[in-house]
């Protein structure tokens, strides 16, 4: 045990050296013992068998805690495990089985004399990274959330030099007594700690207590009930190393070596200790052997019942923390609100406010039955500097449904000045509606100014390789993917509305772009069919039909998906989605424990509205089913604009609708056969955290809502 303990000393780490001291404690202890209680010649022999076989219980737990039994040649032992959360599993886990197995009182306190001395070091280290013990300053090791880099990220010290402290990974695993509980929300109690220093750094919680809190071990009965009470347990006094009595005449400069005055081996007993000194190491195990308990007290009668009454106060406090925290994101009263960030992206990336929605409409899409030069379009730079208008003869083919003011330059996609003042004007004039529709209050105000700062629109940079350039092209489905809505949330909300959130925000927008162009071009298509002296078809009767019969189901197939998407995929969960946020402030029991929960409800939301939408990967199959259908949509309407400009005679354009609407037909009949497979499959075997309120409405989820529209697309989508 010497030689372990020895080789012990040159390991790194304050777990370990705890360790190491409490280990080499032991040993003086034994050693004293032994001393003390040395056998005279006139004992029998079995006498002093009884008299040491207490301390060869010691020493035999202690070998086998080490794997150094007495049957073990050296060349079997193995490595001592020197790891914080191994080396503390190790020691509990000894001492859980020598108090099942009723072991002897010393040898269990001995036991839980090295768990307490060993665990000390790490529950302070522990305690400091939840602001637990007192002073919530981050210390100049720890980690730092950035702005601009991951929140849980973890930086080096400031001067780069300094080396990591060994708790900054704490978060990752944690001995195997810590309670499940606890566990679970000691590492979101960290980084609510991170996040609650820069959200509100004169909380109370942040500010330095006068009382040091600290989590330790306690064995004896009145501490365990004082606990239990919730009197609180005051901390033992740690041991010091004894130093001797000064004397007021010494000099200070050798008071140090005043050790050295006194008799060999004289500071290991308790003959020389008075008032004026500091007891042993040896001395306050031999006192904590003393008090420790024969038996745990009834109302802790496991050692997993006391383990988690002495977390009890740490899991209180990081509860507390994340809570608190988390109110600061969603109480109507407090400096930082999540709903109304939750409210502007629904509202605009996913087009819920009206007023943005037809403002974008008026500015990318136009539903004219053709090109009128008297026609106004208000968000044309070309009425704003009152220019001629353009040829419509330049034009190789009319893109049916898009704005003519984003065609102007005749090349595309239409990027620059022009298309960011358009844009940027949408944006601003919604605000005002937005704002005017508000409550009249200065943080409304506020935050509407903040957020006409962050949101915007920008460009994406998308591939131009074979069978990736079809945005190059606006007759396209796919014309207007270069656009997207930028967001930047302050900090720190950007815990809560992460790049991954924003990235499916984008996806939806992309989405919803994609449908709105098919409706206003199937729009255009009923205006160029209006007249009835003036048929598309004058003297081909069968394709006239053909035409009014397919745009009849290309209209019946948009305006329900459209529907379906907004009102069921959107809707559906989004809207219950914010009634759960002002529930959270309502109920007694809260439905987030904390913002990190809060944050992976947000990202479950965004994902049941892409799998509504069939956007997830897993539904590729349906999903490119859909945008073929769409895609035909749209070739369709293109198809209608080339007989209306004159680009293609009657008999040409027959032939072409003939085969569109075949295609047309098949494509909706494996989409409709899809969903049906999709629905038979059940829903999913867990209903997700975020899919159900505590009570009231649920949402309609994301696999479960596409029963709704498989509903809508009856079968008789598989036999037109």
């Amino acid at each position: 045990m010497e030689i372990l303990v020895g080789s012990l000393r040159s390991k790194s780490g304050p777990i370990v050296h705890a360790f190491t001291h409490a280990l080499s404690t032991v040993i003086i202890f034994l050693r004293e013992k032994l001393a003390q209680n040395s056998p005279r010649n006139d004992v029998r022999l079995s006498q002093v068998w009884i008299q040491y076989e207490k301390y060869e219980n010691v020493l035999t737990a202690l070998a086998a805690l080490t794997d150094r039994g007495q049957d073990n040649p050296p060349h079997n032992y193995l490595a001592l495990d020197h790891t914080s959360v191994n080396l503390l599993s190790l020691l509990y886990d000894h001492l859980h089985s020598h108090i099942e197995r009723r072991a002897p009182q010393l040898v269990t306190a001995i036991l839980a004399f090295t768990l307490t001395n060993t665990s000390r070091e790490y529950f302070q280290q522990l305690s400091h990274l939840v602001g637990f013990s007192g002073d919530s300053t981050p210390r100049r090791s720890s980690r730092v959330v950035g702005e601009h880099n991951d929140q849980y990220a973890i930086d080096v010290s400031d001067d780069g030099i300094e080396e990591r402290d060994e708790f900054d990974s704490i978060e990752d695993s944690f001995p195997t007594f810590f309670p499940p509980k606890l566990v679970d929300i000691l590492p979101g109690a960290q980084k609510s700690l991170v996040l609650l220093r820069a959200a509100e750094p004169d909380h109370p919680l942040l500010r330095a207590r006068s009382v040091r809190r600290v989590i330790e071990w306690f064995w004896s009965w009145d501490r365990i009930e004082a606990a239990w009470n919730g009197r609180g347990v005051a901390p033992v006094v740690q041991e010091r190393i004894i130093s001797p009595p000064t004397s007021r005449d010494s000099e200070p400069g050798l008071a140090q070596f005043r050790i050295f005055d006194l008799e060999p081996g004289s500071h290991f007993g308790h003959s020389i200790l008075d008032h004026n000194h500091a007891p042993t190491p040896s001395s306050v195990l031999q006192d904590f052997s003393d008090m420790f308990p024969h038996s745990l007290p009834p109302i802790t009668p496991t050692l997993e019942h006391l383990t988690s009454l002495v977390f009890e106060p740490l899991l209180q406090h990081a509860s507390t923390l994340s809570r608190t925290l988390l109110s600061l994101f969603l109480s109507p009263d407090a400096p930082l609100q999540f709903k109304p960030h939750m409210e502007l992206l629904h509202s605009y990336p996913l087009l819920a406010s009206p007023a943005f929605k037809s403002r974008l409409a008026a500015a990318l899409f136009s539903d004219s039955q053709g090109y009128d030069p008297d026609e106004p379009v208000p968000t044309s730079l070309r009425s704003l500097r009152r220019k001629a208008p353009i040829k419509q003869a330049s034009m190789q083919r009319w893109p049916v449904g898009l704005s003519w003011a984003l065609l102007e330059r005749e090349t595309w996609p239409p990027v620059g000045a022009y298309l960011s003042f358009f844009l940027r004007t949408v944006i601003v004039d919604s605000f005002d509606v937005n704002g005017e529709q508000l409550e009249d209050s200065s943080r409304r105000g506020t935050f509407w100014v903040e957020a006409e700062r962050r949101l915007g629109f920008a460009i994406r940079d998308l591939p131009t390789g074979p069978g990736h350039d079809q945005w190059l092209n606006p007759l396209s489905i796919e014309a207007l993917d270069f656009l997207y809505m930028d967001y930047k949330p302050p900090h720190p909300l950007d815990i809560l509305i992460t790049p991954e959130i924003l990235s499916k925000y984008q996806r939806m927008f992309t989405h919803l772009l994609r449908i709105m162009r098919v409706e206003h071009a199937l729009s255009s298509v009923f205006r160029m069919c209006r007249s009835t002296s003036r048929p598309l078809f004058p003297t081909l009767v069968a394709a006239n039909k053909r035409l009014l019969h397919f745009r009849f189901i290309a209209h019946s197939f948009v305006s329900i998906l459209s529907s379906y998407v907004f009102d069921t995929a959107i809707g559906g969960n989004v809207n219950l989605f914010l009634a759960q946020l002002d529930q959270d402030q309502e109920d007694q029991t809260p439905v987030f424990p904390d913002v990190f929960a809060l944050a992976k409800a947000h990202a479950a939301l965004m994902d049941d509205v892409l799998a509504a939408c069939l956007l997830r990967t897993a539904q590729r199959g349906a999903g490119d089913l859909l945008r073929q259908a769409l895609e035909l949509v749209l070739e369709f309407a293109v198809l209608v604009g080339d007989v209306k400009t004159g680009r293609l005679q009657e008999y040409e354009a027959a032939l072409m609708l003939e085969d569109l609407a075949g295609r047309f037909r098949g494509r909706m009949g494996a989409f409709t056969r899809n969903l049906k497979a999709i629905v038979d499959k059940g829903p999913l075997p867990a209903v997700p955290v975020t899919a159900a309120l505590t009570s009231g409405p649920r949402m309609t989820g994301g696999i479960q809502a596409v029963s709704h529209l498989s509903e809508s697309l009856s079968e008789w989508w598989t036999t037109i």
